[in-house]
């Protein structure tokens, strides 16, 4: 009997030793998880334990027999699977973040999903999830909400930010670009299927499973943290296509793996080549874009500047710069009070807007050059009375930047001072595109405008942050009220209300405004009521390369109805 005492001892120790271990065991995969779970090579939970009441909306011992699925975020599935899929055949990943969800969409957590696969051959794989909140969720990602596509302009502030947290010397982040060609044998919805499949796939790579841009339909733009094995992520990704699409031809894939260079490139320097880079693989794709580091894309990008400023020089100019005219009329005695002149670039018989000019302009410094040709073809205009009734007022834009440059300021106003006898019928436009940052030295040059005889209008009022300061340290004659603040007068509460406030408070500092976008007589009887002067918009005229021989509509009747 002794003997036997002995041995349930020893069992009754073996057995509480183990059961130490496993509570040990626990208690380490609980320090730094909120919900365990075990997941069979079918997807089928078979083991869950722990916060699954407050991340999935359920009981733990209730989520086995269902799929993992069924508490990811549908978008965040094809991420899960791959993962899975990944590590089946043993291995591990760390820090996925994904989105919890129960069965019913009723709860959602961000969570951050690490996994194992420790036994191959039975193809279990363990996942422990931490909810992310607070500090810890703000901190985690740069990426966007949930079921929304990083596009391109998120995917470089996000690799601009990883870059500032790259330590001197070392090799933190890898930066690859794919271009995933051949879905055009697809159906349409088994091309959303494939591209949502390789985001999923990429992203299992990508630092904490949000760091991958949808720089177009077929290109990727992956930050991880090593170089991806671009053979094993062609057969992944042709697999994918396989599966999706049996009969379609295979895809191409092209990827290109960028140095960041973070040693040789101050970051401003960095961003340029950064941006340069990526737009240009979106837009000559992967085949043709041989830049291996962000150093080769600042150089091809100073190359390509310094070709797109000579380019942009030969085009203001040159005779390639036009103006059309669009009106100005005054809402109460219905008469039209001066025509804005809209640059325009003619190129190859084809007219285009030239935003895209302004803001290159803007980048490089030359939009001063634009706004001086600008300046005189304005005041050619009025001293022909060319291609405008005679005797008309017109306005130019001069940008915000331009206003700011005090070498500028002082050529534009001994041009000025030249050709008095036509000021009173200039106007100048003040964009917002740059803020301006010294508001005193602003106003100084806007009462300089003013003391020759011409008026200055504040343009785009509303649109930008800088709106209402600009309006309090600026003297000016009138305020262009932003379209938008027209349109929300019919489509929100708030919007008439609003328009109205506005209105009231520039009549209140004697400026005169102008209601922008006007369309349809309604529109104009809106804006009368609030107490807007001025309209400009399609309801009076599209802009005209050609206005000499403008006529104005009829005045709306007083049956015009609106919805205000």
């Amino acid at each position: 009997m002794a003997l036997q005492s002995k041995d349930e001892k020893s069992a009754r120790d073996r057995v509480q030793a183990m059961r130490a271990q496993r509570d040990r065991f626990v208690a380490f995969a609980f320090a730094g998880s909120d919900l365990l779970l075990e997941i069979a090579p079918d997807g089928l939970l078979t083991f869950a334990i722990g916060m699954a009441e407050v991340l999935c909306g359920q009981p733990a011992e209730s989520m086995p027999g269902h799929p993992i699925g069924d508490y990811v975020l549908e978008e965040d599935r094809y991420t899960l699977n791959e993962a899975l899929q990944r590590i089946g055949g043993g291995g591990r990943f760390d820090s996925l973040q994904l989105t919890l969800t129960s069965r019913d969409g009723r709860h959602s957590h961000a969570a951050l999903f690490s996994g194992i696969c420790a036994d191959p051959a039975h193809g279990l794989c363990h996942l422990s999830v931490r909810r992310l909140s607070g500090a810890a969720l703000a901190a985690a990602t740069l990426a966007p909400a949930p079921g929304r596509h990083m596009e391109t302009g998120e995917f470089i502030d996000l690799v601009q930010e990883r870059m500032k947290t790259a330590e001197p010397g070392r090799d933190d982040y890898a930066l690859t670009l794919v271009d995933v060609e051949g879905a055009a044998d697809m159906t349409a919805e088994e091309t959303d299927h494939f591209f949502r499949s390789v985001e999923g796939y990429l992203r299992t790579y990508s630092l904490g499973g949000t760091s991958v841009g949808r720089l177009r339909d077929d290109k990727f733009g992956v930050l991880s943290d090593q170089a991806l094995d671009r053979e094993e992520m062609s057969r992944r990704i042709s697999t994918l296509a396989h599966d999706i699409a049996p009969d379609a031809p295979p895809p191409q894939i092209h990827a290109a793996e960028i140095e960041l260079d973070l040693d040789t490139l101050s970051p401003q320097d960095l961003t340029k080549a950064l941006v340069y880079t990526i737009n240009k693989f979106v837009a000559e794709g992967g085949d043709k874009v041989s830049i291996t580091s962000l150093t080769e894309g600042y150089r091809a990008a100073m190359a390509d500047t310094l070709s797109r400023v000579g380019h942009f020089r030969s085009v203001i100019n040159s005779e390639q710069l036009h103006f059309a005219y669009q009106p100005i009329v005054h809402l109460g005695d219905w008469r039209l009070h001066h025509f804005e002149a809209l640059a325009r670039i003619c190129q190859n018989g084809q007219t285009f807007l030239p935003s895209s000019f302004v803001t290159f302009a803007e980048d490089v410094g030359l939009v001063s050059e634009l706004d001086m040709v600008v300046c005189r073809q304005g005041l050619a205009t009025l001293r022909e009375n060319r291609l405008i009734p005679p005797g008309s007022h017109i306005a130019v834009n001069l940008s915000g930047r331009s206003v700011s440059n005090g070498a500028f300021m002082a050529q534009l106003l001994e041009l000025l001072e030249t050709q008095r006898d036509l000021l009173p019928r200039l106007l100048f436009e003040v964009t917002e595109s740059a803020e301006m940052r010294n508001l005193d030295q602003a106003n100084w040059v806007v009462q300089k405008l003013r003391a020759l005889g011409c008026r200055v209008c504040l343009d785009d009022f509303g649109a930008g942050a800088a709106s209402f300061p600009y309006l309090r340290a600026l003297e000016v004659d009138f305020v262009k009220i932003d379209g938008s603040y027209i349109m929300d007068a019919f489509d929100t509460h708030y919007g008439l209300p609003f328009l109205r406030a506005i209105a009231h408070l520039c009549r209140d500092m004697h400026i005169a405004t102008i209601g922008e976008m006007v369309e349809d007589a309604r529109t104009v009887k809106v804006l009368r009521s609030v107490g807007i002067g001025f309209a400009q918009g399609y309801f009076f005229s599209r802009p005209a390369e050609d206005a000499s021989a403008f006529v104005m509509p009829d005045k709306p009747g007083a049956k015009t109805q609106i919805r205000a």
